[in-house]
């Protein structure tokens, strides 16, 4: 096997950017995601053990019963593996695990569209021991705005700045977009929220200047600031608390009794304390929430030349290759010899019972890359074998992403 060496100029590194779009529907308290309903399974659960507008990581257990799903394991030793889900103290001497235990983790991973609702009040608890005044706290989902400080701060787009100031006071409806989702970031001028009532759309907002606050462009207060969005993160911050429905719907919203801003994304999974007050279930059956973005993927692409030039690879180890021999081998004190053979002419004329010329032809069927010590480290197969004659050359792209 003849091994050729890549040139300078046959490899290619290049970045390509794929912008996909999303559209997640909430309405009755199910998520669509790009309108898609999962199929049921055999078993009486869905095909792939998500809820709709979720997706599962890796597509595990596709179509198994429930008790008998797929899961990963990890055997407690010194090695000292373990899930990112485990705490250190549970995982050291003395805590949940002994040596040898078996730790698992659960599948398949799923993300989906998540919201947080803090609260207004106090950022920070506030205990200096003063006889005369009661210490006062802050909400458990403070953190979660607070921990956005320096991200708030440090952005970096064109147009008016984006400053944390009183965020940390104000009532917030944060709804969160998974990674996966968006990849790198979320495209900037491509946020779309939208909010209908019994099939009317009432209230819209959208990053229309590309710099992170979204503006209502639909509603009662167009013009006005509804949020910001933090493309880097897949967040927005939604904080106008006016009447989207201009006094046209009155229902209990849980923590409002008409829509705003701050009830947008009702029915999304929540992530921490519960909200102080549930929506009723007219509010849920006539409001539905839409949320559109498109994501930036960068993916890393190497591709790579590989060349049959004319009167080279013209030869194959297929036994098929040679014509068969009926003379055995021969073979002494020193020494072995195979009987020589032809190679089979399977060159085809163009006319009938008529033998066309020898000529040497091989099929390329697959391409191997090995490293630097020699081993075979990928392959590359084509769809449809080329035809190799010796005068005949070739250059098969072949291209790899990560």
């Amino acid at each position: 096997m003849s091994l050729k060496k890549f040139g300078n100029e046959d490899i290619v590194y290049t970045t390509i950017v794929a912008n996909p779009e999303f559209n997640f529907l909430i309405q009755s308290g199910t998520v669509y995601r790009n309108n898609e309903i999962l199929p049921d399974g055999d078993f009486g659960n869905k095909v792939k053990h998500i809820t709709n507008g979720e997706i599962s990581f890796h597509e595990l257990n596709v179509n198994r019963p429930s008790d008998s799903l797929v899961y990963g394991f990890i055997n407690q030793d010194t090695t000292r593996y373990s899930y990112s889900t485990i705490a250190t103290s549970d995982f050291n001497v003395g805590g949940d695990f002994a040596a040898g235990n078996v730790i698992t983790q659960s599948y398949p991973l799923k993300a989906g569209l998540s919201r947080i609702y803090i609260e207004s009040g106090d950022e920070f608890d506030n205990q200096d021991f003063n006889p005369y005044e009661p210490p006062s706290f802050a909400g458990s989902n403070k953190k979660y705005i607070r921990s956005l400080t320096s991200v708030i701060n440090s952005r970096d787009h064109a147009g008016k700045p984006i400053e944390y100031g009183n965020l940390g006071t104000k009532e917030i409806n944060m709804v969160c977009v998974p990674g996966i989702f968006y990849g790198s970031t979320i495209e900037k001028g491509s946020i779309e929220l939208n909010c209908y009532i019994s099939g009317s759309i009432i209230g819209q907002a959208k990053d229309v200047n590309k710099d992170g606050y979204l503006i209502e462009t639909i509603g009662p207060q167009s013009g006005s600031i509804a949020g910001i969005a933090i493309y880097e993160q897949g967040l927005m911050l939604m904080t106008g608390s006016w009447d989207i429905s201009d006094g046209a719907v009155s229902a209990d919203y849980g923590p409002s009794s008409f829509p705003n801003w701050l009830t947008f994304g009702t029915g999304l999974p929540i992530v921490g304390a519960a909200l102080p007050a549930e929506p009723t279930e007219a509010q849920i059956l006539h409001t539905t929430y839409e949320v559109k973005f498109r994501g930036t993927n960068r993916i890393p692409t190497l591709t790579m030349m590989a060349y049959a030039e004319k009167g080279q690879l013209n030869y194959s180890t297929n036994p098929t290759f040679l014509i068969k021999s009926d003379k055995a081998a021969t073979h002494g004190s020193s020494s072995y010899s195979e009987p020589e053979r032809e190679i089979k002419n399977i060159t085809k004329s163009k006319f009938d019972h008529h033998s066309a010329s020898f000529q040497s032809t091989t099929f390329i069927s697959k391409v191997g890359i090995y490293d630097e010590n020699k081993n075979l480290i990928a392959i590359a197969t084509l769809a449809k074998p080329l035809k190799k004659t010796p005068d005949r050359d070739y250059m098969i792209k072949m291209r790899m992403d990560f």
